[in-house]
Order: structure tokens, then C-alpha cells, then sequence
């Protein structure tokens, strides 16, 4: 299942907030702690890849 929703992240390259669709989702958790969810995301500017967390009922893809 890919990801198709976008998300308001912040880009640490550039500064700027932008709405990107992540291109893979993973939970981050410590074990028998609820966690956060991770996304991986790439700068429509500079073409660097960077992670930031995405909102909860987001569903996990890779």
C-alpha cells in the first residue's frame, strides 16, 4: 500500500513548511510505551531526504 495522503511537515534543508506525501511510514516505539510515527520524506528543493513526524491515524506504508 504506498502513502497518498500529504502532510504539513516542516523542511529542515530549507526551512519552509510544506505539504509532502511521505514515502514510507514506520511506528517508533519503545517497548510497552504507545510511540510516534515516523515518515520519510524527500525536499522538493534541495532533493534531500529527510524523517518528521507524521500525525497518528496516519496508517503505516512502506
Amino acid at each position: 500500500m504506498a502513502c497518498e495522503k500529504a502532510v504539513k511537515v516542516r523542511d529542515p534543508t530549507t526551512g519552509k513548511e510544506v505539504e509532502l506525501t511521505p514515502i514510507k511510514v514506520w511506528q517508533l516505539a519503545p517497548r510497552g510505551r504507545k510511540g510516534v510515527k515516523i515518515g520519510l520524506f524527500k525536499s522538493p528543493e534541495t532533493g534531500k531526504y529527510f524523517r518528521a513526524k507524521v500525525p497518528d491515524d496516519y496508517p503505516i506504508c512502506s
